[in-house]
């Protein structure tokens, strides 16, 4: 009998191990910012909250992201939860990446609605929305003013014209660079675009018949990249901001920590960062670090309103796990203790942001010079294949490669062909 019992007994216990073991779920989150280490301590707060459930991070470069998530849905596999640009989530949906949002609220509503999200425009595709925005950003200029002071300049230049005397004026004094910028693929698309924009013209536009029209010329695209060369050409940046792709590229970063740079347009999360590296740099200094608005050309300057949106892949096989996850990230007391850095994609949100004086400048710009990238997410040509053409074409010309005109040509052809599909 008392065989029998522990027989039983045991059978019970590896029953119960099993079920346990079948009930774990495991979830994977890709994250593609530099804060992995706080993003991490994110996620374990979700699994202490929600037994039985294991996320694993993974980690991705920015210029991979796009690609990576189109390659693995199309086979059935990656994560489950992926980091994406607000400007991805359209090209996801089309090509059967994501699960629309309609059969995931289901499990979890949002608190003050989807309304209260920010350039949930971007999100929609064929009338449903596919992506949550998470986090929301623009560009803006950042000086360090001891450069500037160094160089005897008294006054933020205001047009790209005078960004570019500043700059000659700051090497001629004091050897050191004055604007420096971004030249490799794919975010030198960025330096492009606030170029045109700000001088009246668009890579895609409107055409007022409901359709879509390339909104700029080969003159004015030749004015773009001329005016950049120009830097590399008089030896104003050094060469090594071709291999740069991104705004938080290292290399670009620290000549403005080490007082050795004085101006660059970045993201508000690289402006946090500088100031914080800053602090701790020169701890004896006063604060150097400041921004303001991006160059006017014959308008104001422009930047785009941008940010990151989380997604849910369609070939999760937990989505109702994978919602909780998103939810939990997007929650105003995760973004504080562990995405600080960013700001929250939502209208609540953003009107509880206190900016610092430092960030004056930015906040301006966040409010007031910022565009939608309006007709290139709406418009025919996937506006990641715009942005890798016009960074690629943008390298060729400042490089030497390519001479501006004929990388202009590259451009209006590239365009022209995908918008026609």
């Amino acid at each position: 009998m008392l065989e029998k019992s522990l027989k039983l007994a045991l059978a019970g216990l590896l029953l119960s191990s099993t079920v346990s073991m079948a009930a774990e779920i495991n979830l994977q989150f890709r994250f593609n910012d530099p804060q992995h280490k706080e993003m991490r301590m994110a996620l374990d707060e979700f699994e202490a909250a929600n037994p039985g459930i294991k996320v694993d991070l993974k980690r991705i470069a920015w210029k991979d992201a796009r690609d990576q998530l189109i390659r693995e849905s199309a086979v059935g596999q990656g994560p489950d939860v992926v980091h994406s640009a607000f400007v991805w989530v359209q090209e996801f949906a089309q090509s059967g990446s994501l699960i629309p949002l309609e059969k995931l609220v289901g499990y979890s509503p949002f608190k003050h609605g989807f309304e209260d999200f920010v350039a949930n425009d971007l999100t929609y595709f064929e009338g449903k929305p596919y992506g949550v925005p998470w986090t929301a950003d623009t560009w803006s200029m950042i000086y360090n003013n001891n450069v500037m002071r160094e160089a005897g300049i008294t006054s933020k230049p205001t047009t790209w014209d005078e960004v570019l005397a500043a700059s000659r004026i700051i090497k001629e004094k004091t050897g050191k660079i004055g604007y420096s910028f971004i030249g490799g693929v794919p975010e030198s698309a960025f330096m492009v675009n606030y170029f045109l924009w700000s001088n009246g013209s668009t890579i895609v536009d409107d055409d007022g018949k409901g359709g879509f029209k390339i909104g700029t010329t080969k003159e004015q695209l030749v004015e773009a990249m001329e005016y950049y060369k120009t830097y590399l050409d008089e030896g104003l940046v050094p060469k090594s901001i071709l291999s740069q792709s991104t705004a938080h590229d290292p290399s670009g970063l620290q000549p403005i920590l080490d007082d050795k740079q004085a101006m660059a347009i970045v993201p508000i999360a690289v402006i946090r960062g500088l100031v914080e590296g800053y602090k701790a740099s020169h701890p004896d200094k006063p604060m150097a670090l400041d921004t303001g608005l991006t160059p006017q050309g014959r308008t104001k300057g422009l930047t785009h309103l941008g940010g990151r949106t989380l997604v849910i892949n369609s070939a999760t096989k937990h989505p109702k796990e994978a919602w909780l996850l998103l939810k939990h990230l997007i929650s105003p007391a995760i973004m504080t203790k562990y995405y600080g850095n960013q700001m929250p994609a939502t209208k609540s949100g953003l009107a509880a942001i206190k900016f610092a004086s430092h960030e004056q400048g930015f906040a301006n710009q966040f409010a007031n010079h910022t565009r939608s990238w309006g007709p290139y997410s709406r418009g025919p040509a996937p506006i990641g294949q715009i942005r890798n053409v016009l960074a690629r074409s943008f390298a060729a010309a400042i490089s030497g490669q390519k001479s501006p005109e004929d990388a202009a040509e590259s451009i209006l052809k590239d365009i022209a062909r995908m918008m026609d599909k």
